[in-house]
């Protein structure tokens, strides 16, 4: 939290978020295709990873994406996301006030990860079906981020079956990943009981998928409002507006209406 506000957004944090946001909202998110979730063994996967080798044109486009992204990595600098947070203290730009149209947003990928009994959970199986707030957090700084828009977010809709949270705690540190493994007990007896069956641990590099959702910084907290085809329609970030949250609350509605229909 920036010196001088309290916990609650107040004017003299809304004008330091106007002054230090560096762009608009992204228009579009996700993927193009829908995801499929992939139960193959890895026996199967390894299979499938040596018949794609044999496809000369798709191992060619795979190997230049590759190729642009550890060229991208090689030359970002080590603490480029904690310089970037000094700039803007955590606020890139102000969440949209408007969905993204259904025939133009992307989808959201799936992940693979595990839950709280560390069993293999995929998100795609969590958001089939629902109206999802879907929070990812890299770092500590930035579960206040994602608290700021989960508190309100849980209070309006509590007790409402097909809105829910899905919460996805990603750590792509291999030392890290270990430790967070160890802390799983302490992450259960702390998080809510209503809350664990929707918690992902996701104990992998995601940094070539989370560019398609614009999650540039691992300091920062993200949310996404996910309809119940999988199709993300709205994105925020950093400490909640009042703004922020109250079209937050209003679009969830919206879509919660269109999935009943």
């Amino acid at each position: 939290m920036l010196a001088g506000c309290s916990s609650k957004l107040r004017p003299c944090m809304r004008s330091m978020l106007r002054m230090y946001t560096t762009r608009q909202a992204p228009t579009v998110l996700g993927v193009r295709e829908a995801p499929v979730v992939d139960r193959s063994g890895w026996f199967e996967r390894r299979k499938q990873k040596l018949r794609d080798l044999t496809d000369y044109e798709k191992a060619f486009a795979a190997h230049a994406a590759e190729r642009r992204h550890l060229v991208e990595e090689a030359t970002k600098s080590y603490f480029a996301d904690a310089h970037e947070m000094r700039q803007h203290g955590g606020k890139m730009y102000t969440a949209s006030d408007k969905l993204i149209k259904a025939e133009k947003a992307g989808y959201m990928p799936d992940f693979e990860g595990i839950n709280l009994t560390k069993d293999p959970i995929h998100t795609t199986d969590l958001l089939a079906g629902k109206v999802s707030l879907m929070s990812f957090v890299y770092a500590k700084y930035g579960e206040t981020h994602v608290n700021s828009f989960i508190e309100p977010f849980l209070k309006h809709f509590k007790n409402t079956p097909d809105v829910q949270l899905v919460e996805v705690n990603v750590q792509e540190n291999l030392l890290k990943q270990w430790l967070l493994k160890a802390f799983i007990p302490s992450i259960r007896k702390n998080l809510p009981e209503d809350r664990r069956s929707n918690y992902v641990l996701l104990l992998k590099d995601i940094s070539r998928v989370r560019k398609m959702l614009d999650m540039t910084n691992q300091h920062i907290g993200y949310v996404f409002l996910v309809d119940e085809q999988c199709k993300v329609r709205w994105t925020a970030h950093g400490e909640a507006t009042p703004e922020e949250i109250s079209n937050m609350l209003g679009m969830t509605e919206y879509l919660q209406k269109k999935n009943k229909k």
